[in-house]
């Protein structure tokens, strides 16, 4: 089955959410309470992906960039939102591949920043505090720079747009924004069942899509949930 697009998302929400009629029929231009609903899936599902910044899901695998001989600092991608500190590699792909450790930024600063620079192949990389990069030293060569990292949340807010969350688990979207409407209409049933609901997937998405979280699993049920469009 397709991953279920941002507009599938609200109207499995507003079923779940017990609203009369159907719809929406889009995410744009929707007043009262679909804007309500359309709103808390979109809060929903940026929340849970900023729950933890490792989760496997938001892990792009690899980035690269060009260096430019004489430039040592480096443009992060428009999408990150943590590198992967152990990933950095110099000609990856080539047998004269070297990989770069990361030099914090406080130490390159006091020792590292000052002076004239020579221009030779770096042994090190910096992550500057906006995320982009500082090769150490500045490059002599074109060199190909590689890394992984995780991306950042990102806010569902086309019809067609999908949540990064894997397909299986797309119901804990459904489930939180559940919670987030009953918690705006002072509906106890609703947070009630859309809070057990969410813990129950959180529990199961953070086992299977978290590192080193595959033994702490508390159910064995793996199969898919499915959302129904309309």
């Amino acid at each position: 089955m397709a991953k279920s697009t941002f507009l599938q998302l609200c109207q499995a929400t507003r079923r779940a959410c017990g609203l009369p009629g159907s719809g929406p029929t889009t995410v744009t231009g929707q007043v009262l309470q679909m804007e309500k609903v359309i709103e808390f899936v979109a809060l929903a599902d940026a929340e849970i992906q900023g729950k933890w910044f490792d989760w496997d899901f938001l892990h792009v695998s690899t980035w690269s960039s060009s260096t430019v001989i004489n430039e040592p600092s480096v443009t992060a991608p428009t999408t990150i939102g943590v590198w992967d500190e152990d990933s950095f590699y110099l000609d990856y792909s080539t047998s004269n591949y070297k990989k770069l450790p990361v030099l914090p930024h406080k130490d390159w600063r006091a020792n590292y920043r000052q002076g004239v620079k020579v221009a030779q192949q770096p042994s090190h990389i910096v992550i500057m505090p906006d995320l982009s990069l500082i090769l150490e030293p500045k490059p002599d060569a074109v060199y190909s720079l590689t890394a992984d990292y995780w991306a950042r949340p990102v806010k569902m807010t086309a019809d067609s747009d999908t949540s990064p969350i894997p397909e299986e688990y797309e119901r804990i979207i459904v489930a939180r924004a559940k919670v987030m409407y009953g918690e705006d209409i002072a509906a106890a049933d609703l947070i009630i069942s859309g809070q057990n609901e969410y813990d129950d997937l959180l529990d199961k998405l953070e086992a299977k899509y978290l590192p080193g979280q595959s033994r702490v699993r508390r159910s064995s049920d793996t199969g898919m949930i499915t959302v129904r469009p309309e």
